[in-house]
């Protein structure tokens, strides 16, 4: 756990320095500077991107974590997989150009009468699918050689601050709104394009195919692989994004960006779950490799500890401060408060059940996640098209945390009856019902006459009273150390 480690802290503060600048473009700049509908287009412009981009990279997105291993093992030097990390999702993405192009009236229909906004505006879909695609694959290579931390800090820093000065350009009128959205769009090739420096700057930008390589049970097997991550990562992306590009067809742009800002906060909760799988992946890939099982069923214990912990404090501190969070919107916005609830308690779902999706990509049964993702699709599909016209935004909430529950349930039950291993220990569930109940207390008892002092003394109490026992009782090996790591070294300046 020691890399993991590492490199998870390193993620974790990139990815929450993103959190603080995706918090200022969320709460502040946002929904002050652009209207609900113009929000609410670049949340669907961005949806449809990551859609498309998962079915243009033909599978090769996961393919490259799992056979990395096995082309440097086989040629170190020469193995050639760059060349094809270029090639294939090209191909794809040729593919999906054609057929948008074919069913672009469709699209148009599509949103036509609720958001007449996304019909202006829904080509660049096209150049944005092709951005995402390859940062998605250039960055998995890039992990592939141990590094998690430099698409972290493009995706998550860089990109936020260059829409951030976007936003600022068009706030003074020294761009159109049809400006703003063509350099909020071609800003995201900055992406692919950093990632590919720092693979040159590890000297390992080699183009150059090794077809030596390349015998027939090997592409049979990659070919296979490839086609059931495909479908398997264009079915998990429908399941996480169709709630956004339903909402924007059936009730609008207005009611995305509330949906989206409200989704936003909720999903905050899972951003140690990121940190800590963005460098597990890559480990488990090679544990799975060389059937080092007992290693990998410490992974996968560990890290659903150490991401449930701090998911819970988060979710406390949301819900608890949500109130005051809310003054700082626009009013309009604050009809998404139950939407951060529901949001909040799929995440908690997702961070407790661990990397059971990595696990079962990188191992024989990674054809299950096709399998559970097609179901998964028609049940979120369903659910938003009954749940949307009902409920609004709340019915797509119920929808998409449904869909997490599901998802992980399936995933969590197959790895514990085909492989013996389970992400729980002793003290989650204890700690579940720990954290819910003083998040009710601390919400129910403790109130002042100011929204802002009342904030500042829950937040206080409920860090105190539940980080407490978690770090007496030393509920996490990891976390223990990691704050005797930080207190050594401030003892010692």
């Amino acid at each position: 756990m020691g890399i993991i480690v590492r490199q998870s802290i390193i993620n974790s503060l990139i990815t929450y320095t993103g959190i603080g600048l995706g918090f200022i473009l969320t709460i502040f700049l946002y929904p002050h500077i652009l209207n609900p509908d113009q929000y609410g287009l670049t949340r669907v412009l961005i949806s449809a991107a990551l859609i498309c981009s998962q079915f243009a990279h033909l599978g090769f997105h996961n393919l490259v974590l799992r056979y990395f291993p096995f082309f440097r093992r086989t040629a170190p030097e020469s193995h050639g997989l760059l060349f094809w990390t270029f090639v294939v999702p090209f191909a794809g993405f040729l593919l999906f150009l054609v057929l948008f192009l074919l069913f672009d009236d469709f699209l148009i229909t599509f949103y036509a009468e609720q958001s007449p906004l996304f019909v202006d505006f829904y080509l660049w879909v096209i150049p944005l699918t092709l951005f995402v695609l390859y940062f998605e694959v250039l960055n998995n290579y890039l992990r592939s050689l141990k590094d998690s931390v430099t698409g972290s800090f493009h995706n998550e820093i860089l990109q936020r601050l260059i829409i951030i000065g976007l936003l600022f350009i068009y706030l003074f009128d020294l761009i159109s709104f049809s400006q703003f959205v063509t350099l909020f769009v071609l800003s995201y090739i900055s992406q692919p394009l950093l990632i590919s420096v720092q693979i040159w700057r590890k000297r390992a930008f080699r183009l150059v195919p090794n077809f030596d390589i390349l015998r027939k049970p090997l592409l049979q097997g990659m070919a296979g692989y490839s086609l059931y991550s495909l479908l398997g990562g264009l079915t998990t992306v429908l399941v996480w994004n169709v709630d956004i590009i339903m909402l924007g067809s059936m009730a609008g742009l207005e009611s995305t960006a509330i949906y989206a800002i409200a989704f936003y906060i909720g999903s905050v909760i899972a951003v140690p779950q990121r940190s800590i799988e963005k460098i597990s992946g890559p480990l488990l890939a090679d544990f799975i490799k060389s059937k080092n099982w007992s290693d990998v069923a410490t992974v996968y214990k560990k890290s659903s500890l150490n991401q449930l912990i701090p998911g819970i404090l988060i979710f406390g501190l949301i819900w608890l401060n949500l109130e005051a969070l809310f003054i700082l919107l626009p009013e309009v916005y604050s009809a998404g408060i139950w939407v951060v609830f529901i949001i909040g308690i799929g995440k908690l779902i997702e961070v407790a059940t661990g990397p059971n999706g990595v696990i079962l990509l990188n191992s024989k049964h990674y054809r299950v996640s096709f399998y559970t993702n097609i179901l998964l699709v028609a049940i979120t599909i369903g659910a938003n098209y009954l749940l949307i016209p009902r409920y609004g935004i709340e019915g797509a909430a119920i929808a998409s945390a449904f869909a997490i529950f599901a998802f992980n349930l399936v995933k969590t039950v197959w790895i514990q009856i085909k492989m013996g291993m389970h992400p729980f220990e002793k003290s989650t569930i204890p700690l579940v019902v720990f954290g819910g109940v003083l998040i009710w207390l601390t919400g129910r008892f403790i109130g002042l006459d100011s929204i802002i002092l009342t904030s500042i003394l829950r937040s206080l109490c409920f860090a105190a009273l539940f980080m407490g026992p978690v770090i007496t009782l030393k509920l996490s090996e990891d976390l223990n150390r990691l704050l005797t790591s930080i207190s050594d070294r401030v003892m010692k300046k």
